[in-house]
């Protein structure tokens, strides 16, 4: 993702574990589970992954009031 820090903190939750991925320059946030086993390369790259997903999604959100007829501008 260009260069940036992405901060991982996994837990370990019965047979699975959580992941919370952090984005260092955006703040952005994922959480998702995998099996125990998954090994730390693939969190690694599906904390990419999910990272990426989240921000192209942001990206293409349009912001309230973009419609013309709907809402109220003030």
């Amino acid at each position: 993702m260009g260069g940036h820090d992405i901060y991982l903190e996994i837990v370990g939750i019965g047979n699975a574990v959580r992941v919370a991925a952090v984005d260092g320059v955006t703040g952005d946030e994922v959480v998702f589970q995998v099996p125990e086993k998954t090994s730390r390369a693939e969190i690694e790259r599906l904390a990419v992954a999910k990272l990426k997903w989240k921000q192209d999604k942001d990206a293409n959100k349009k912001r309230p009031g973009s419609k013309p007829g709907r809402g109220i501008t003030a």
